[in-house]
């Protein structure tokens, strides 16, 4: 599930300023356990968290402290006179082998300011968060919750192997009394637990020890974990702080792995690591506190210099907190590979000159919406790789079913959640998982969806659709005389056909929200292994809408293709229209339980962009006229929300996916009206094209007033095809190159040097959060393929393992750790993909010299 933690004034009547237009709290999740909604309402799709039982809400932690201040409540800690006296024995009688120094802990304490890998986990109403004081890693619980599982912190990233004895050693003390639960087990369910210990905690330090065989199977995703929440604490009342040192788990027989390359250092000097058009211009970024400038040099690869300069000192630059220079070698337009910058003793990463650096990309990140295809085998030649293969996921068990080892009931007759209004089942198969979770949402897939058919409907007026006609795509629908983008977006609007109620039953035509499991699963799952029931959530006027607009694009692109479907969709799309009007205000709850809840408190804007998307397909007058009247005709936004993020569109606020349609897709509209979209296109356009010169890492992005949002690398592609639907429309090369910086960004040219797309440069992505891509997590799962786009940088920290690193205070673009479990700045979605596959393929076109809108003007 992704979601941005920003949205436009009107949507801060959420519940009190708690849930932005992402559904979630507001920065920092104070918000999110002050409503009780459990983490899961303010993250994406975390692990499952409560061993011991069935997986409850995902947990719900606090904000993280500033970087040099210990959290609320922790002053307690030197409150006790006997807090820093040396440990007693805790486990008298215990026989304990002596420690041999094969040490399965990555850390024993909170040694460097930092405790990862371990990380805190609260499962609401349970809430705290984790810190570092005077050297021990400390836990304060503000709400202890149910369940003793509900205030917890655990150590992962280990295997527990058959036959192997363990010894345990740790030191831990409370503020108040407590007791907790020491265990070592399984990290999922059903949460086997190989050793177990109850003991008592007072503010004098205490030693415990404890020892076991394993007599089961190897696990190699155990955990070590300590549980002091619900009854553990007993009559003692939060707040309280547990702290915690010299923690080891020993096997004698361990064998440690051998160490993984350390990642590189951190480049002072970042590029694109992909490589940059022969005709656009090219810059770089070089960290420097130098008042002057300094001599650079491009070196082609064996050393040869192709070009020199010096650089541009643009003093601090306070999206990644540095003082910055930048490189212009634009004058060199030769292609070449693993050409080279150098200033003084810092070079770059190696990248290449040419025009096809974007060609195999725009095919890459579609090739992600095949893999994330719910209901049919990945299989080869699609794959990729028989890593990536797996069965149908979520399909119905039957005896002749050739998965019939799946635990779930699938989605061919799906029940909606109980209590919430229809007694009917649906067959929701198809459409694309959305993120790293196995949740199906209509309003997210609407715009993904939405993209993907206005890159292709954008194509088809420049003369470059071609390049994902018939059999260009490796899926299994190429050669059938349908272009292959479309039979990839058709997925997901079938799915969203299958959401809307039947005709005879209450509130017909509405559009059911999404279907999710009833609970979060752990990482490391194939769909088709998910153990969780699934539920249709109730109808929402927003989902309606979503499903009107799309179906209403699909009705225009699709009738010399498939008539048929195109009339489905027309029907559907019409019928969705009338039920929303019927039904102006229903609105989605903001439960967030094994799903992330999308809710939106204002649909003005769903209903002008569906209006929109049916007058461009029929040039009814209805449509004309509630566009005319709506407060959004002809404008496109550039801020969204109070903390001034800026940008134009997202999954909750899409008015300009229907502005957008209206300056581009033939219609009944007076030319000067056309004309009023395309001017509000391009005010947008240049409103972030303005941001590229003020940013030291120039991308056409800047941090709100609270840092950078969720998914902020989707809000730069995202801005990116604002900017070039103004080149589009005006000819102007500013616009092209405003594009291309934006992409710079996301692929290297950053204060991480981290290019965020999946095999793609030479510091990749490559955890991001993901069910199946699991392999960080377990290695008997793949890593991800290449094409997909991490959410990135985001201030709000929300996640333990984040927060564990030790990221507070973090400058906004600095605020990132490549994770499976930062499910906070490292997952992936398809709302982010598509602006991604929509991006590459335009600068590909621009690279190669295809399409009529190719820009004019000084470069």
């Amino acid at each position: 599930m992704t979601y941005r933690l920003f949205a436009p004034a009107r949507r801060l009547v959420r519940v009190p300023s708690l849930f932005r237009a992402h559904g979630f709290a507001v920065y920092g999740l104070a918000a999110c356990g002050l409503a009780a909604c459990g983490l899961a309402a303010c993250a994406s799709s975390p692990p499952a968290s409560t061993p011991g039982a069935a997986p409850a809400a995902v947990p719900n932690v606090p904000p993280p402290p500033a970087a040099t201040d210990a959290p609320p409540g922790s002053g307690v800690v030197a409150a006790s006179a006997d807090w820093n006296a040396p440990p007693t024995n805790g486990s008298a009688g215990v026989d304990a082998p002596k420690l041999s120094g094969n040490e399965l802990l990555n850390n024993g304490g909170g040694g460097g300011g930092k405790y990862i890998p371990w990380t805190t986990s609260f499962t609401a109403p349970g809430a705290g968060n984790g810190f570092v004081k005077d050297g021990q890693f400390c836990v304060l619980v503000t709400n202890k919750g149910k369940d003793p599982w509900d205030a917890q912190m655990r150590h992962r990233e280990m295997i527990i192997q058959k036959g192997h004895t363990y010894s345990i050693k740790y030191m831990a003390h409370s503020t108040k009394p407590i007791q907790m639960k020491a265990k070592v087990g399984m990290s999922g369910p059903p949460y086997k637990e190989y050793w177990t210990d109850t003991v008592d905690l007072t503010t004098h330090p205490q030693t415990f020890v404890g020892v076991f065989t394993m007599e089961e199977d190897e696990d190699p995703t155990a955990e070590f974990a300590f549980h002091f929440g619900g009854p553990n604490a007993g009559d003692t009342q939060p707040p309280y702080t547990v702290c915690f040192d010299d923690m080891h788990l020993d096997d004698p027989k361990f064998a440690k792995p051998k160490a993984e390359a350390a990642d590189a250092p951190i480049r002072a000097l970042t590029v694109n690591q992909v490589g940059y058009l022969p005709a656009l211009p090219k810059l770089a970024t070089l960290k420097s506190a130098s008042k002057t400038p300094l001599k650079w040099e491009l070196l082609k690869k064996g050393g040869a210099v192709a070009a020199s300069g010096e650089t541009k000192p643009a003093g601090k630059d306070a999206a990644s907190g540095e003082d910055v220079h930048v490189i212009d070698f634009s004058s060199v337009t030769a292609p070449g590979k693993d050409y080279t910058l150098k200033v003084g003793s810092d070079v770059s990463d190696p990248f290449d000159i040419a025009p096809d650096v974007y060609k195999k990309m725009k095919y890459d990140a579609l090739a992600v919406f095949y893999q994330q295809r719910s209901g049919i085998a990945i299989a080869l030649p699609y794959a990729g790789g028989k890593q990536w293969t797996r069965p149908a996921g979520h399909v119905n068990v039957k005896a002749n079913d050739p998965v019939k080892d799946s635990p779930n009931t699938g989605d061919k007759t799906v029940p909606c959640l109980k209590d919430s209004g229809c007694d009917y089942t649906l067959d929701v198969t198809s459409g694309w998982y959305d993120a790293g979770d196995h949740g199906k949402y209509v309003v997210n897939g609407g715009i993904a969806a939405w993209t993907m058919l206005n890159q292709y409907e954008r194509a088809l007026a420049k003369g470059t659709a071609g390049d994902f006609g018939d059999g260009k795509m490796n899926i299994p629908e190429k050669k059938n005389k349908i272009p292959d983008i479309l039979d990839e977006a058709r997925v997901e609007v079938d799915f969203m056909l299958k959401m809307q109620v039947p005709d005879g039953k209450p509130k017909a035509g509405m559009v059911h929200h999404k279907i999710h499991d009833k609970e979060w699963t752990a990482l490391g799952i194939r769909p088709d292994q998910d153990p969780q029931p699934r539920f249709l959530w109730p109808t929402s006027t927003a989902a309606t809408l979503n499903l009107a607009a799309t179906a209403a694009q699909c009705a225009r692109i699709w009738p010399k293709l498939d008539k048929k479907f195109a009339d489905r969709c027309l029907t559907a799309a019409e019928k969705a229209w009338a039920a929303a009007v019927a039904n102006p205000a229903v609105l989605a709850g903001t439960s967030a339980v094994g799903g992330g809840p999308y809710d939106d408190k204002d649909v003005s804007d769903e209903f002008y962009w569906a209006a929109a998307e049916l007058y461009a397909t029929t040039k009814k007058d209805v449509y004309k006229t509630f566009l005319e009247k709506s407060p959004h005709f002809k404008k496109v936004p550039v801020v969204d929300g109070d903390d001034g993020i800026p940008t134009s569109m997202t999954w909750g606020m899409v008015q300009a996916l229907g502005t957008i349609t209206l300056a581009t897709v033939p219609n009944g509209l007076p030319p000067t009206d056309i004309d009023d979209c395309k001017a509000a296109i391009k005010a947008a356009a240049d409103s972030f094209v303005a941001l590229v010169d003020q940013q030291g890492y120039r991308v056409p992005f800047k941090p709100g007033k609270k840092g950078f949002p969720w998914g902020s690398n989707s809000f730069v592609l995202n801005n990116a095809i604002v900017i070039a639907l103004a080149a589009d429309s005006t000819g102007d090369a500013k616009y092209v190159s405003a594009v291309a910086e934006g992409m710079n960004y996301i692929l290297g040219r950053n204060p991480l040097d981290k290019s965020y797309v999946t095999g793609y440069g030479e510091r990749p992505l490559q955890n991001p959060h993901h069910r199946f891509w699991a392999h960080q997590a377990n290695a008997k799962f793949p890593s991800a393929p290449a094409g997909v786009v991490s959410g990135g940088p985001n201030s709000g920290l929300q996640d333990p393992y984040v927060q564990a690193a030790g990221l507070a205070g973090c400058a906004p673009q600095k605020c990132f750790v490549d994770n499976i479990e930062a499910w906070s700045v490292n997952e992936m979605a398809i709302n982010w993909n598509a602006p991604l596959a929509w991006v590459a393929a335009y600068l590909d076109e621009k690279g190669s010299g295809k399409g009529a809108g190719k820009a004019k003007g000084k470069k």
